[in-house]
Parts: structure tokens; C-alpha cells; sequence
């Protein structure tokens, strides 16, 4: 079983890295995400979800573990999570079987994380 809350630490350590490495299009990236994520007709939250599921749908582990991350951090509630799970699984079928769970098991370590807990009580991104 993999162990997500490392994943998470690794990829956040990699993106950072990356931005020192490649500092124009990386700022710039970071500035589109952090743009997109901010609350307007949708929610952070919302906007999360819907790119986690795009990271299923892409099949993109460190994306989901990444987006998991965010939307609990934003707010999300892991039911809203399954959900949109169920979502994805409408548009794109089997492998949304697979990856699923890996985000349901993702969830479920990042809330049993004790450090990620304390990030998720002091969050300034939840929902306005």
C-alpha cells in the first residue's frame, strides 16, 4: 500500500524544486493555478473537485494525491469527494474503478495525519 501523506510531501518538495529549475514557466504555473483556485461562482472547493477528477480521468497519480489534498484543505468533505468520484465514473468508466479508490484510500491517510489535520484546522482556503 502506498503511503500518500510521503507521496504528497515528495511531490510538493518536487514542484518547488522545479520552480527554482525552470523559475519562468514554473512561476507562471504556479501563478495560473493559484489564479484559478481562487473562490468566484465556484468555490475553491468545487474547483478542486473538479480537478481531481480531471486527475482521474488522466490518470495522473500525483495529480490526485495533490488535488485529494487540496480539496480537503479547501473544504471539501470526503462524501463530496465520493460523489464526485461517482461523476468521473459516468464520464469516464473503468478507470475510474481503479484510480477511485486510490483517491477514497488518499483521503482517508491524509485525514488520519495528524500534521495534515493541524494544516487542515488552520487553512485559510476553506469555502467563503
Amino acid at each position: 500500500m502506498a503511503n500518500y501523506v510521503d507521496e504528497l510531501n515528495q511531490y510538493l518538495d518536487n514542484n518547488q524544486t522545479f520552480m527554482k529549475e525552470v523559475p519562468g514557466p514554473g512561476k507562471g504555473f504556479d501563478i495560473l493555478h493559484w489564479t484559478a483556485s481562487q473562490p468566484g461562482a465556484l468555490t475553491p472547493a468545487e474547483k478542486e473537485l473538479i480537478a481531481l477528477s480531471m486527475a482521474v480521468n488522466m490518470r495522473c497519480e500525483s495529480c490526485m494525491v495533490q488535488h485529494t489534498a487540496s480539496a480537503l484543505m479547501a473544504g471539501a468533505t470526503r462524501d463530496q469527494i465520493k460523489e464526485a468520484l461517482g461523476v468521473t465514473l459516468e464520464m469516464s468508466g473503468g478507470p475510474t474503478f481503479v484510480y477511485g479508490p486510490m483517491v477514497l484510500d488518499m483521503c482517508d491517510q491524509l485525514l488520519a495525519d495528524p500534521d495534515f489535520k493541524s494544516k487542515l484546522d488552520h487553512t485559510e482556503l476553506s469555502s467563503k
